[in-house]
């Protein structure tokens, strides 16, 4: 007896340890020893191993670099499979898009490529055309590689290649090479990004016009083929954070992003949304937390509501998705321009078979009915009904006709009412009605044909969030191909292009 007591005491204090291990506030979350392999630009390798380092270190994941030319990687993605791409050029990161091989991707850094030269320039040569001269002898990268893509094409469109193609004596896969052979005497120039010559004590960098107007930017992608998308993003996420791994970018020369993140190891969003966007947004937005390992309270409401909360200082949210652009509009200071991702019509909605034969705008004035409307102070929805019914000479003998039962804060309770038979009819956006099961059954949609009954619905980021490219992340989302269907089950027109 004392013993069986004994073994489950223990027990007991085990699991009641395990329980404060993995409850402590500073708890890493488990992200499992399995490597993750990163396929980088040449060009990035000294920042990249520096925060690599710094990664595996904190959360004991070791990070596998492979380092290569941009175009390189990118042909061996599909072959090699991987975790994370990071060229030196987001235009690799857009061609692996495009053929499906990536998803989300997050600024890194800007590049700007120059004439690199020994220190002290002892050749002069300050200008593209100076490397013309009779005798220079030029490393340049291949067009494999992103700074060799760039080079080739300015040189080309510039017209100075001509000029200068007897004096280029050697081409090398990488931006390193390239500077190497400078460093080491082995010719008098190249063509190189600023950040990366800057770690070469030898060489020096020199600006061209030609290429200062033509900066290209560094972006790490996250794979189709990453074993775990939630450690890819989190390691992602490090290395791009602004007190993370931007601070060893910017320490190194390179230029940053001024809209990094701020680092956070579970980061947490507030979203503010017209209630109207719930059935199509929800379960997107669960997904979205699961696959960054982040957290989002959103605020489901009338955007006359949101509106006023954010006005009243109520309510600092991330982002805002809108159920019209006039309510972006109300706050567009606090936001960057928004993207229209639909549109929703509003409708009349009535009793399966119309019992009370309401066909228009106007068949609502007729005697003892009962209404339902929503706000136009508290919801888009009540405020572009008001702007219809006022512009079609039918709000004023309305409200003069006692017909208005309900003034609702969000279509939602008007569906509510409708659903409980205390209403003739109400109007709603499409998706209200249709995201309801019970309405489906035992109510039906009048279309109005009205280009004023369309609302637009717009994703906006905060100006001032910690988190600017996490809810832009989310803003795409939300908007993804893959997102489409489920808003046109519910009557959404989808805008998104």
């Amino acid at each position: 007896m004392n013993r069986t007591f004994v073994i489950f005491g223990s027990l007991a204090i085990l699991l009641m340890a395990s329980l404060w291990w993995i409850a402590r506030p500073d708890a890493s979350r488990d992200l499992s020893t399995q490597p993750l392999v990163v396929h980088c630009a040449a060009g990035l390798r000294i920042p990249v191993s520096e925060i690599a380092e710094q990664y595996e270190k904190n959360f004991g994941v070791p990070i596998h670099l492979q380092f290569g030319g941009s175009g390189a990687l990118e042909t061996q993605l599909e072959i090699a499979g991987g975790d994370l791409f990071l060229p030196a050029d987001i235009s690799y990161i857009n061609s692996a898009r495009k053929k499906g091989l990536l998803r989300e991707s997050i600024p890194v850094a800007r590049l700007t490529a120059g004439i690199v030269v020994p220190k002290g320039n002892p050749k002069q040569l300050n200008t593209l055309n100076d490397l013309s001269k009779s005798g220079i002898r030029i490393s340049l990268a291949e067009r494999s590689a992103a700074i060799g893509r760039h080079t080739w094409g300015v040189l080309e469109t510039s017209h100075v290649y001509p000029q200068i193609e007897a004096n280029v004596i050697v081409t090398k896969p990488t931006v390193n090479n390239i500077i190497e052979d400078v460093a080491t005497g082995a010719v008098d120039a190249s063509i190189a990004w600023d950040a990366v010559a800057s770690s070469f004590p030898e060489v020096e960098w020199i600006a061209l016009p030609e290429f200062q107007k033509h900066s290209k930017h560094a972006s790490i992608g996250v794979l189709e083929s990453a074993k775990d998308a939630t450690r890819a993003l989190h390691f992602a996420r490090f290395l791009t954070a602004h007190d993370r791994g931007a601070k060893v970018f910017a320490d190194k020369g390179f230029k940053v992003p001024t809209d990094n993140d701020l680092w956070a190891e579970n980061p947490q969003l507030t979203l503010f949304s017209g209630s109207m966007l719930r059935p199509a947004i929800q379960e997107r937005l669960r997904q979205f937390e699961e696959r960054e390992g982040c957290r989002i309270d959103t605020i489901f409401e009338g955007c006359g509501t949101l509106v006023a909360m954010m006005k009243d200082g109520g309510g600092k949210p991330a982002a805002y998705f809108s159920c019209d652009t006039k309510f972006l509009d109300m706050v567009a200071d606090r936001f960057e321009p928004g993207t229209v991702v639909s549109g929703n019509e509003i409708i009349l909605l009535v009793p399966k078979g119309n019992p009370r034969e309401l066909n228009s705008l106007k068949g609502l004035l007729g005697e003892d009915l009962k209404i339902g409307l929503c706000n136009p102070e508290k919801s888009a929805l009540g405020h572009l009904t008001r702007l219809m019914l006022d512009r079609r000479n039918v709000g004023a003998p309305l409200d003069a006709s006692g017909n208005v039962a309900l003034l609702a804060g969000k279509g939602d309770d008007l569906v509510n009412a409708m659903q409980a038979r205390s209403l003739d009819a109400a109007l709603v956006y499409r998706s209200n009605a249709l995201a309801s099961e019970p309405i489906r059954e035992h109510c039906e949609i009048i279309n109005l044909n009205d280009p004023l009954a369309l609302a637009t619905q717009p994703f906006a980021v905060a100006r001032d969030t910690d988190h600017p490219q996490l809810s832009h992340r989310l803003g795409e989302w939300l908007s993804a191909p893959d997102a489409r269907q489920r808003f046109e089950d519910l009557g959404f027109t989808w805008k998104r292009n």
